[in-house]
């Protein structure tokens, strides 16, 4: 067993009993559409996904669980699994009516590039749907996380503690509606649009 995907995963797991699963039910009960999803790890999102609102799915990351594609296919038969980069979405502009990304910003190299790429390939009147974990605002957890930082980007698959997403996303082009924060506010979830 990979060590560090367990320490990811324990990690993590702590953080969704809390209040991230609730925290995803609210940030995703409107995605609707041809939906692409960033980053989709081991499918957690599929549950809050309504069958009845979604016309196709498809899943970027750069690579899949195994059993990814039967778990998604049984929320929605009309799904495409497509290995490539945040950074270089390979679709045409305007393609998408939402895009939804859950912890996943955190690890692309370039998250300005990223949500760039996310902000061309949304239809102009489309939505974004998010989770992340951000630097701590302040207090002691700010230099904490940046002090830990190096090490739990070694061991996390590239994963860093300590950015600034919500301003990241606005300097991307979007206007946001930020719906929860949570354990003292490392971990943000909202919608967005495009800021035109």
């Amino acid at each position: 067993m990979d060590i560090s995907a367990w320490i990811y995963d324990a990690f993590m797991n702590y953080f969704e009993k809390k209040g991230l699963k609730e925290m995803r039910k609210r940030v995703l009960e409107e995605v609707e559409g041809k939906v692409l999803e960033l980053g989709p790890g081991t499918g957690v999102n599929l549950m809050f996904y309504s069958k009845e609102k979604i016309q196709s799915l498809t899943f970027v990351d750069l690579k899949f669980k195994s059993s990814l594609e039967e778990k998604a296919r049984k929320k929605c038969p009309n799904i495409t699994l497509i290995k490539a980069d945040a950074q270089q979405l390979p679709f045409e502009d305007k393609t998408f009516d939402s895009v939804v990304f859950t912890l996943v910003m955190c690890s692309v190299e370039n998250p300005f590039i990223g949500l760039s790429e996310v902000r061309r390939v949304l239809k102009d009147e489309g939505s974004i749907h998010f989770i992340e974990h951000v630097e701590p605002e302040r207090g002691r957890l700010k230099p904490l996380f940046n002090s830990i930082n190096p090490a739990w980007h070694s061991f996390s698959g590239g994963c860093n503690l300590n950015r600034n997403t919500e301003q990241t996303l606005e300097d991307a082009g979007f206007k946001l509606k930020i719906i929860d924060k949570k354990f003292s506010n490392i971990f943000i979830g909202g919608t967005g649009v495009k800021n035109r």
